[in-house]
């Protein structure tokens, strides 16, 4: 079964998902941003145009798009720069919201198992004072033993 080249099939799959999931949030986050000027230029094209930004720098450097460097990538049209924003935003929202609730998961399953150990450790503990108490009394048995020997031996001497 080949994985079609593709380095991490499962993970492309995943981004996939959380694209489709983030699409109707980032259609009413783009609603929004042509709707009020300020939601746009403070959430929707910032993201936006440093993503084409570097995603053009990027690309122009691995494909040796001429020798030399380029110096000034072309700006974004609004509209498509608001729907590439709306976009990140969205994902953004839907990953940090999946990587909550990861860590909250990743927290109990810790504290699940803190509470494992500390009561394998309480365990342990019982167990090793059990262990000294009845060696307390085989030493205490001991010494009984002992003066009960002497005291037979000095009947028998009589």
């Amino acid at each position: 079964m080949s994985s079609g080249g593709q380095p991490f099939p499962l993970s492309k799959l995943a981004f996939m998902y959380v694209k489709k999931i983030a699409q109707p949030l980032a259609n009413r986050i783009a609603a929004r941003a042509k709707k009020d000027e300020r939601f746009k230029e403070i959430f929707c094209l910032p993201p936006a145009n440093m993503y084409h930004f570097y995603e053009a720098k990027i690309k122009f450097r691995f494909m040796n798009i001429g020798k030399v460097r380029i110096k000034k990538v072309p700006k974004l049209d609004e509209k498509t720069a608001i729907e590439l924003g709306s976009n990140l935003c969205a994902e953004f929202i839907i990953m940090s919201i999946a990587s909550v609730i990861a860590l909250n998961e990743v927290m109990k399953y810790k504290e699940r198992e803190r509470q494992k150990d500390l009561a394998s450790d309480l365990e342990l503990q019982e167990l090793n004072n059990c262990v000294t108490r009845l060696q307390n009394i085989i030493e205490s048995q001991k010494e009984d033993i002992d003066r009960l020997r002497e005291i037979i031996s000095s009947y028998e001497k009589r």
